[in-house]
């Protein structure tokens, strides 16, 4: 027993790191760079060509956050936790439906309108796969940091 709180630990902090911090980068560094340095043509395919990389990454980050929360909640805690947990895992699962209805429509289509080369079809499926990733991102953010102060505002909530 000894060895499962960290190691399930650490496969959720590995979880978060890859899907929390892939939205990051590509919010604030890799979207405005290519806006900034290519035409449609070019930064479309671009894209899709990210998130042909990325969006598998997701889906083992989401494996990774699941599993390991779960095996915390079920087998090391018998789902007894604050209720900052039960907020993070509704977060988690509003977060989970957003990206799959990403995966399923969005993602798709902008793949077949580069492979058509129809650009404005394609910008306005990546502009809201941005605007729901966005909205993932400042999900993730505040699940995270419901993971770091949680257990003290819980301590600190039923006390006083």
């Amino acid at each position: 027993m000894s060895y499962q709180w960290p190691l399930a630990l650490a496969l959720h902090q590995l979880g978060t790191l890859i899907w929390i911090g892939g939205m990051v980068f590509a919010h604030f560094v890799l979207r405005p760079a290519a806006n900034a340095r290519l035409a449609p043509p070019e930064r479309l395919p671009l894209m899709l060509a990210v998130f042909d990389r990325f969006f598998p990454l997701v889906w083992l980050a989401i494996a990774l956050l699941w599993g390991s929360g779960l095996w915390v909640f079920l087998v090391l805690v018998e789902a007894k936790m604050g209720w900052h947990v039960h907020a993070m895992m509704g977060l988690a699962a509003l977060m989970t439906l957003i990206f799959s209805f990403i995966w399923f429509s969005p993602y798709r289509a902008l793949g077949r309108a580069v492979a058509q080369a129809d650009w404005p079809t394609a910008a306005a499926r990546l502009a809201l796969i941005r605007r729901l990733i966005t909205l993932n991102m400042t999900l993730g953010l505040v699940t995270a940091l419901l993971g770091a102060a949680g257990p003290t505002l819980s301590a600190a909530l039923s006390q006083g």
